[in-house]
C-alpha cells in the first residue's frame, strides 16, 4: 500500500481539473468540464437548482464518485488512485441531508465515539475527541442523551460532531440543513460558522441562498457546469445570472434593491436582514 501525492500549491486544498462525470443512462452529464480549486480555511457555498450538479461536485471531494475524465485532487492526492481514498476520506469529513441516516448508535457520546473506535485509536484519545467535538457543536450537554429525543438539527449537530472526533482538515455539507426545520437550520448554521472561524476549510452545498452570506465565495451551477464564482455581494448583484439558475438572492437583498430604486440611500453590501435593519435605523 502506497499514497500518491501531487505537486500542488500550499494554498489550494482541493483542485479540480476538467472534471466530467455522466451518470448511467443520464441524456447529459452531470458534471461538464469543471475547474475549480479551494483554499485552505476557505469557506465555500456551491448553490444551483435541483438536477444542476452541486451535489455530484460534493462527492467527488471524498471520492464518493470519480471523474470519468479530468482530476480531482485533494490535500495533493489524486481521488482516481485506489490508494488515496482512505487517506483522503480521513481528511474530508462529509454530512448529508438525513441526520437519522447518519447516526449509527442510541447514545450521544457513543455515536461520536463509533468513528474513532473503528480507527483503532487510544480509550483516553477517543474520550478526549468526544469530549472536544461536543464542545464544537455546543452539544456537551448531551452527552448522555438518547439520541432519538434530539431534534432534527441537534442530530445533525451530532452527526458533524462524529465527523470533528475524526480530525478532518475539511467539512463538506450537502444540503446538510434541507430537511432543518428553521430553528435547527440556524442552529447548525451557527455551528458550522464557528468551526470555520477556528481555521476549517468548510463547502457547503445548499438551495438556501440565506445560507450563503457567510461566506468568503459563492459558486453557481447549471446544468453541470460553473456559471458563475464570486463574492456573495458579487454573485447576488448579478440578476441575471441567478434568474438564469432558477435561483433568487437572499430577501434582504431583494428589499434593500427595491428600497434603492425607491430613492434610499442605502450601502452594497447589505446581504442580511440584521444589516438592513441597522442600515434603516441609520438613514
Amino acid at each position: 500500500m502506497y499514497t500518491v501525492y501531487l505537486e500542488q500549491e500550499d494554498s489550494f486544498l482541493i483542485r479540480f481539473e476538467h472534471v466530467t462525470y455522466q451518470y448511467e443512462n443520464a441524456e447529459a452529464p452531470a458534471l461538464d468540464d469543471i475547474c475549480l480549486t479551494v483554499e485552505k480555511g476557505e469557506f465555500l457555498a456551491i448553490v444551483g437548482h435541483n438536477g444542476s450538479g452541486k451535489s455530484t461536485l460534493a462527492k467527488h471531494i471524498n471520492g464518493l464518485l470519480l471523474p470519468a475524465s479530468g482530476t480531482v485532487t485533494v490535500c495533493g492526492l489524486d481521488t482516481k488512485i485506489e490508494e488515496n481514498i482512505l487517506p483522503i476520506r480521513q481528511q474530508v469529513g462529509m454530512a448529508f441531508q438525513n441526520p437519522d441516516n447518519q447516526l449509527v448508535t442510541t447514545v450521544v457520546e457513543e455515536d461520536v465515539a463509533f468513528g474513532p473506535e473503528n480507527l483503532g485509536i487510544a480509550p483516553d484519545e477517543i474520550r478526549t475527541r468526544v469530549d472536544e467535538a461536543l464542545a464544537s457543536v455546543g452539544m456537551t450537554a448531551f452527552a448522555e442523551k438518547a439520541v432519538h429525543h434530539l431534534s432534527g438539527g441537534q442530530k445533525q449537530r451530532i452527526a458533524i460532531a462524529g465527523i470533528l472526533a475524526l480530525r478532518p482538515e475539511i467539512l463538506v455539507l450537502d444540503e446538510a440543513t434541507a430537511m432543518l426545520d428553521p430553528m435547527g437550520r440556524t442552529e447548525l448554521l451557527e455551528t458550522v460558522r464557528s468551526l470555520h472561524d477556528t481555521g476549517m476549510t468548510v463547502i457547503m452545498v445548499t438551495q438556501y441562498m440565506e445560507e450563503t452570506t457567510g461566506c468568503d465565495r459563492i459558486v453557481v451551477m447549471n446544468r453541470g457546469r460553473i456559471v458563475g464564482i464570486g463574492t456573495p455581494q458579487e454573485i447576488f448583484s448579478k440578476a441575471d445570472l441567478l434568474s438564469d439558475s432558477n435561483l433568487v438572492p437572499p430577501e434582504a437583498v431583494s428589499i434593500r434593491d427595491l428600497l434603492k430604486q425607491r430613492g434610499c440611500d442605502l450601502p452594497d453590501d447589505i446581504l442580511t436582514a440584521k444589516q438592513l435593519a441597522e442600515a434603516l435605523c441609520r438613514s
